[in-house]
């Protein structure tokens, strides 16, 4: 057994080619891209190892924790800077600190044995990709994202909480408190919103042209440059239009249930993306760095759409030397 009794699979899944094709079959339904076979792959494989009641367990803890660390959140919207992390305009509240221990204290009490990531309490990046390698369960945390709009007052922020076990992102949740709005996601259970079931805008943006984008305006200069090239080249009448709304997880919640058609970044910290790469996907979309590599936990660029247009936009993003950090 793994780390929180789960119980793991010795052999291959035999079930593996079905559930393939079953998933294939329901893409062309909705009109989706064809999934990557390998992905499948591991979607049957990972939920072969977990038993489906540690699963949905995980799921409903998730959720409370992210619906009582948001209540905090909205409540006190609009609270001090008490520190400014490595650039001007990264910033830190007392609240993240409150609301990441809320998380903490909700996992700890449902699951002792399983291990924690969070923004405001991360060691070291060696420590970081420590626990990003370990056997187990592992959750990854954002308290508040999107902390300068919750700084400034604007109700743009959410709680992202990803889970991964063995090191594949099982569990995605994010909650926005101030549209009392719960996106959440588990491997191959598809992905949700307020209990509905949620899908990309496949059918509306077929060419990129046709696509709402944003992008970020991250504190790290290196990276928000990027962003700002692209963008340039992003403006119409090549994407319908391009938005900038200061939170990573509002960005992939939207892509998930067709708000927005395609975001991007080129350098996020794990618990940035780990819950919205997940929804993104069971949302029938498709997360990758911003050279077209396949999201694991840990990519730090990111390329997010409804599958559709995705190819388009990275080219757009090789053309503007936007796939990574500038030097």
């Amino acid at each position: 057994e793994g780390r929180g009794g789960v119980s793991l699979a010795a052999a291959a899944v035999p079930a593996t080619a079905a559930l393939i094709a079953r998933r294939h079959r329901a893409d062309q339904r909705r009109g989706l891209p064809r999934r990557h076979d390998t992905m499948v792959a591991a979607t049957a494989g990972v939920t072969a190892n977990v038993e489906k009641e540690e699963l949905r367990k995980v799921v409903e803890v998730a959720e409370a924790a992210a619906r009582a660390a948001g209540k905090v959140m909205a409540e006190k919207v609009g609270a001090e800077v008490v520190e400014v992390k490595g650039f001007a305009a990264d910033l830190l509240t007392a609240v993240d600190t409150e609301c990441e221990e809320v998380v903490r204290q909700t996992v700890q009490n449902a699951f002792p044995s399983h291990a924690f990531l969070g923004e405001e309490s991360f060691g070291s990046l060696e420590d970081m990709a420590t626990l990003i390698a370990a056997p187990g369960w592992l959750w990854v945390v954002d308290p508040i994202d999107g902390t300068t709009n919750f700084v400034s007052g604007q109700p743009m922020s959410a709680v992202s909480i990803g889970v991964a076990h063995d090191g594949k992102l099982c569990v995605g949740v994010i909650y926005d408190p101030y549209r009392d709005e719960l996106f959440s996601a588990s491997l191959g259970g598809g992905a949700s919103l307020n209990g509905s079931p949620i899908a990309v805008s496949a059918d509306r943006a077929r060419e990129l042209r046709e696509a709402v984008v944003a992008s970020g305006a991250p504190p790290n200069p290196r990276s928000s440059a990027p962003c700002f090239r692209a963008m340039s080249l992003l403006s119409p009448p090549r994407s319908r239009t391009v938005r900038i709304l200061g939170s990573a997880a509002i960005n992939f919640a939207w892509v998930a249930c067709g708000r927005l058609d395609a975001w991007f970044e080129p350098d996020l910290s794990p618990w940035d993306s780990a819950a919205g790469a997940l929804l993104v996907r069971e949302a029938g979309g498709r997360v990758t760095d911003c050279e077209g590599n396949e999201y694991v936990l840990g990519t730090r660029p990111i390329c997010s759409s409804n599958g559709k247009i995705h190819d388009e936009l990275l080219a757009v993003l090789r053309e503007a030397d936007a796939t990574q950090l500038d030097d």
